[in-house]
């Protein structure tokens, strides 16, 4: 709340605003159009931002002078050279916002997310507690899942103003329901006029097709939009496609140079010319307002500036968000678009390329979706309508209410929002997880996951499976297992194919490869699992049985007795079962011995378990009775009367009270086995 009347007078007639936000333009447009809504005659507005990113480009062309702090993302808290990088930028950043704030002396700051937010914001409210500034600080949260940072810096801000009703709920305290501000000139150029200031020419009476990924572009929807280009290219007389590729060059990638490059290699001289005659690029559109008033349809990213844009301006959205990152936001703001009805959604998927795994957007799929929604006007109309009426309020001009007056200028019908909800990767395997454990066999997915929802559960994790942290990899291997994601064993494989060394550090640990035993482990039960035999996942368990770390040697023989009567390389498997009982593990060894009891005979396999009868570990001897019992009742043991003079060789006694009891009980189990076939005969 403002502090007293006099001081909402003195910012009606406005004096120092300072913006700060930035990284992407999703950061950098709604801060300049709240400074906007804010500024009087008379204000003075100042953008704080980070060097070389989006706000570089995009602030000095809106007229307003921008100063750089040193900032960048948060990358996790475990130890890391990374999170000691960001330490050093934060202190240093921080540091230099204090000059800045020193200097200008804001009444006001505004801050949006992203890399700069957060030192401004702390050099507010560290020269706060000195009694240096007065400044009051606000944040305006545009995701529906806010970023850690503007978690923290929302506990210093005076109010958070959010985008989605469900938001709220993390800034209990000092939240506002407010909506997205849209920059005032989106959604007020004529299709003549955006014409007329375009330095391209859009033929008439095509269906105009807007592509691009934001300020700083989507390599995923870039080279899914050109693979799309050659299924385009018979119906150029009605399309045009207008391509933004965005501002990134940085880590081996350059959005337009990378865009440009595929073009040429994909298609022949003769094909890029006609794609030419219905497709156009360029790296970014600093005036967005006049494409947006010739499109019919977008294809776009997941972010909230993006999506409430093309919303406002009622243009049917065709939505591929990047899933997993923070909060799942992308995906959470694209589906509530689609609930409203203004959008329909696309998904990436992770695929095997070259030996690795990689993320993309399938060039044909994303063409059937254009062409789909280009060919239906009826369609377009009514998600253009149903886009125009999700929260038609002007979330700016809120929002400077709030900032000159300390209250809303009206009540928001949370019911007005659409819900964006997502369960989180954590919360669905928890969930998975316990319908397995108490369904058992009878365990199926659909049971518990909704039909539409289950290829999208199944995409999210897959794309897990090529983060940079084994965690992250693990989760992924685990939710495939249990969403049946059968199409997705190829990629499971992969994994284990994978020889990659760990770095230096993980290796004396006692690490071996990048694909961690764990995640190694885990793809085996996911296979089991998932009940596929084929001759890749054959080459996979040989490939286990010898792996590095025991738990996978285990878990591939376990595996192996999951497939029984199904392998084509059965020989062989046997044959590497009966070396695992000279594992030195006896956790492996054991994992063999019942193993080779499921899949054996009496020739391949009870021999080498009756040699286990005096085993030194008594777990080693248990699981060589299983096997043998399994043998027994598979009907593979014809000499039953030897096998009965063989069994008391076994040694039934241990230094552990608690074995005694269970070796016994498997011994008289064979016993009785045997009985019961005696009688039979």
């Amino acid at each position: 709340m403002l502090q007293n009347p006099a001081e909402a007078r003195r910012l009606k007639t406005g004096t120092r605003i300072l913006l700060t936000g930035g990284g992407t333009a999703g950061h950098v447009n709604p801060a300049l159009a709240i400074g906007a809504a804010l500024a009087e005659p008379g204000s003075e507005v100042l953008f704080v931002g980070v060097k070389g990113r989006a706000e570089e480009q995009v602030v000095p062309r809106e007229g307003i002078p921008i100063h750089f702090v040193r900032a960048s993302g948060f990358p996790g808290a475990r130890p890391s050279p990374a999170f000691v990088r960001f330490l050093l930028d934060l202190a240093v950043g921080t540091a230099q916002a204090a000059a800045t704030l020193l200097r200008f002396r804001p009444d006001v700051i505004i801050g949006t997310g992203g890399f700069a937010s957060a030192p401004v914001i702390f050099a507010a409210t560290f020269l706060k507690k000195l009694r240096l500034s007065k400044a009051r600080v606000f944040v305006h949260e545009q995701n529906a899942v806010p970023g850690k940072l503007n978690r923290l810096v929302g506990r210093y801000a005076e109010k958070v103003f959010v985008t989605f009703p469900e938001t709220l709920s993390l800034f209990p305290g000092n939240g506002a329901l407010t909506g997205y501000p849209v920059r005032k000139r989106i959604g007020h150029v004529a299709p003549e006029e955006a014409r007329a200031r375009l330095d391209f020419t859009v033929p008439e009476g095509r269906t105009v097709v807007f592509v691009f990924g934001g300020s700083q572009g989507s390599r995923s929807l870039n080279r899914g939009l050109v693979d799309a280009l050659g299924d385009l290219m018979p119906h150029a007389g009605r399309l045009f496609v207008v391509h933004g590729t965005g501002l990134f060059k940085g880590g081996g990638y350059d959005a337009e140079a990378d865009t440009a490059a595929r073009l040429a290699t994909r298609y022949t001289e003769e094909e890029r010319a006609r794609i030419a005659t219905f497709y156009l690029s360029r790296s970014y559109f600093h005036d967005i307002a006049s494409v947006y008033a010739l499109a019919s349809l977008v294809v776009i990213r997941g972010g909230s500036g993006s999506l409430n844009e093309v919303a406002r301006m009622g243009i049917p959205a065709l939505v591929v968000p990047k899933a997993n990152l923070p909060g799942d936001h992308q995906v959470a703001n694209a589906r509530a678009l689609e609930r409203a009805g203004g959008a329909e959604v696309i998904y990436e998927e992770t695929v095997l390329s070259d030996g690795r795994l990689v993320e993309v957007l399938d060039g044909a799929r994303l063409a059937r979706r254009i062409l789909a929604l280009a060919e239906d006007p009826v369609r377009r109309a009514d998600m253009s309508k149903k886009g125009r009426d999700v929260l038609g309020i002007d979330a700016a001009a809120e929002i400077a209410h709030h900032v000159r007056h300390g209250r809303a200028s009206t009540v928001i019908d949370p019911t007005l929002v659409p819900a964006p909800t997502v369960v989180s990767n954590a919360a669905l395997l928890s969930r998975l997880e316990k319908a397995a454990a108490a369904a058992g066999r009878s365990y199926r997915v659909e049971d518990v996951v909704e039909p539409r929802d289950l290829a999208w559960f199944r995409s999210r994790a897959a794309s897990l499976l090529v983060h940079d942290e084994w965690e992250a990899r693990n989760l992924g291997v685990k939710l495939l297992g249990l969403l049946d994601g059968t199409e997705k064993v190829p990629l499971l494989l992969a994994l284990l194919a994978d020889r990659t060394p760990a770095p230096l550090l993980q290796r004396l640990l006692g690490g071996d490869f990048a694909q961690v035993g764990f995640v190694r482990r885990n793809v085996y039960t996911a296979l089991a699992r998932l009940d596929v035999v084929d001759a890749g996942v054959e080459e996979a368990l040989l490939a286990g049985f010898t792996d590095p770390y025991w738990e996978v040697r285990a878990e591939a023989a376990r595996t192996a007795a999951r497939f029984a009567g199904r392998l084509a390389r059965h020989v062989e498997i046997v044959a590497a079962l009966g070396k695992g009982l000279c594992d030195r593990n006896l956790e492996a060894a054991a994992a063999a011995a019942e193993a080779l009891g499921t899949l054996g005979g009496e020739r391949d396999a009870l021999p080498a378990l009756l040699a286990l009868a005096d085993y030194r570990f008594w777990k080693v001897r248990a699981a060589a009775l299983r096997g043998v019992l399994s043998l027994v009742e598979r009907g593979e043991v014809r000499d039953r009367e030897k096998l009965k003079q063989a069994l008391p060789g076994f040694l039934l006694t241990s230094t552990d009270f608690r074995p005694q009891f269970e070796m016994k009980l498997s011994y008289r189990r064979v016993l009785e086995a045997l009985s019961r076939g005696q009688e039979a005969s």
